[in-house]
């Protein structure tokens, strides 16, 4: 046991080490030079040191490290005291302290951050052509609602206001009963503070609870799904009587499907590893998949037909190698061929070729031609596995500084290489108009989001980080794995597949891993549960 705990040490101090080195050399130079002897030095002494400290926190966490008793006695006193004070708060209490704690970055922006495609979602609705660029669902809930009340009222700014109200009290609603859910699976009270604590002010969750943009409720839909993951895993008997926990598993797993593109694969990932756990139960299970899954299809299908959504474009699907030929055509065009140059001109003119950012593939793909793709797809597949062949680092490069802001934990992210730091975009787009109630706190957010400065704070990584926080996912996912706990991994599963999905994305935000941020506080319930039953 002791040799496999040594080698997962060692495996997530590998990891560590590569992200902290690689991601500080392409912080610097905006390139990896994989040919650098020195960079290998540095990245195996990094990992030492990391894998010491995995070890280390590993052992505090099965115990082998023994705490003097006094401390473990004082431990011990405080806790039933925080237990007497934890008795009191349930689902709605929490909601309510939630939501209150939320009001004052609620007011500093009103009627709610408008930003993101939350101006692009409001248009469909206004011109009345759906695309499915964009979640339907959440169009029609953002843009519907503005556009709805404008109508009736003559002011945008009532429309968002409501919008961000709702999405408010929804994750409040999801955080309260993660909370309740810890309760119940026997979470220390101190755990149970911490994660209200972490969920009423954490920047990262208050921010994105007041912003319009897909994912927060996206990702609070995720949430509830791994929790009934969880259920389903650990307390597969109370699972499949309880109308209530059946219910909460389609409903969470059908909006996690609808609400992002990328949710589409990690529910239909998770079902069919799901069916093997629940195989004592198959047949209630296989009726759950079937509801979760005809109510999709009826979704895409005919409610899209009644509502004449058309489809969203091919390039979203393309982002990584349609920037790893674009950074091929900055620095060493001369490997394309004059018959190559001709097809990616057709298939993308010259100036967005040459607009090429190395963080963000907007500015290439907004000029995809998708009928000169559809033409021939296995020319284009060819072209670029050509190209690769030819410039294999430069591929590693362009696909390592497109992801560098999820897994550096100190990155200033900045996707989009503007003037300004786009860590989160606190504005309000048309057709709103921005009310300032708490200036102080205003200025404090504005800091935050667009200054590069407040990124590089000593220690404000562990608070803005998403990169600090994959750090830790990875080593609480290699820890369930050192210890066989498989049931603990499944339960990560959802997050680990989020992951290699973003990665193939078009830019690094932090919207994209929220997941990371609402997961947090729940690594202490799969820490210290029980073994898992068997199916």
């Amino acid at each position: 046991m002791k040799i496999r705990k040594v080698f997962f040490a060692a495996l997530a101090g590998l990891i560590t080490g590569f992200c902290i080195e690689a991601g500080n050399c392409l912080d610097v130079n905006d390139t990896l030079d994989l040919m650098q002897p020195g960079f290998y030095i540095k990245w195996l002494f990094c990992s030492l040191l990391s894998g010491v400290l995995a070890f280390g926190l590993w052992s505090l966490v099965d115990g082998t490290i023994i705490f003097p008793e006094k401390l473990t006695s004082f431990i011990k006193k405080a806790t039933e005291k925080v237990e007497k004070f934890d008795r009191h708060f349930g689902f709605w209490s929490v909601l309510v302290i939630l939501f209150l704690m939320w009001v004052p970055t609620w007011l500093s922006i009103f009627p709610g951050v408008f930003s993101y495609d939350a101006y692009d979602e409001w248009m469909q609705v206004k011109e009345g052509v759906l695309t499915a660029h964009h979640p339907v669902l959440h169009v029609l809930f953002l843009g519907g609602i503005t556009e709805g009340i404008y109508q009736l009222t003559g002011n945008y700014n009532a429309g968002i206001a409501l919008c961000t109200g709702i999405q408010m009290l929804l994750l409040a609603a999801t955080f309260s009963y993660t909370l309740v859910f810890m309760k119940e699976r026997g979470a220390n009270p101190y755990l149970r503070i911490f994660a209200l604590l972490f969920y009423g002010l954490s920047p990262v969750v208050r921010l994105f609870a007041i912003c319009g943009t897909k994912d927060t409720l996206f990702f609070a839909a995720m949430l509830i799904f791994m929790i009934s993951i969880y259920r389903i895993v650990f307390c597969r008997e109370t699972f499949f009587v309880s109308k209530g926990h059946i219910a909460l598993f389609i409903v969470s797993g059908l909006l996690t499907m609808i609400l992002r593109n990328n949710g589409l694969y990690i529910v239909l990932l998770m079902l069919p590893i799901l069916g093997f756990v629940c195989r004592k139960y198959w047949k209630k299970y296989a009726l759950t998949c079937g509801i979760i899954l005809a109510a999709y299809v009826f979704y895409i299908g005919p409610l899209y037909g009644m509502l004449g959504v058309s489809q969203g474009g091919k390039q979203e699907m393309l982002s990584v190698p349609l920037q790893q030929m674009a950074r091929v055509y900055k620095f060493e065009k001369e490997v394309y061929s004059q018959e190559d140059l001709e097809y990616l001109h057709a298939l993308i003119p010259e100036e967005n070729w040459k607009a090429y950012r190395s963080t963000v593939s907007d500015f290439v793909k907004s000029g995809f031609q998708e009928e000169v793709f559809d033409e021939s797809p296995l020319k284009f597949a060819k072209v670029w596995v050509k190209t690769g062949l030819k410039c294999p680092l430069t591929y590693v490069n362009s696909f390592l500084i497109g992801t560098v802001d999820f897994w550096y934990p100190f990155a200033v992210v900045d996707g989009y290489q503007a003037e300004n730091s786009s860590w989160f975009d606190y504005k309000v787009s048309e057709p709103g108009q921005e009310r300032v109630i708490f200036p102080r706190l205003h200025g404090i957010y504005e800091y935050i989001s667009h200054e590069h400065e407040a990124q590089k704070i000593w220690g404000s990584f562990l608070v803005l980080s998403p990169g600090w926080y994959f750090l830790i996912f990875v080593m609480t996912f290699l820890y369930f794995w050192k210890n066989k706990k498989y049931g603990r991994m499944l339960v990560l599963f959802p997050v680990l597949f989020n992951m290699a999905t973003v990665f193939l994305g078009p830019i690094a935000l932090v919207r994209y891993v929220l997941i990371l941020f609402y997961t947090f506080p729940l690594y202490g319930i799969l820490l210290k549960e029980p073994k898992e039953k068997k199916a």
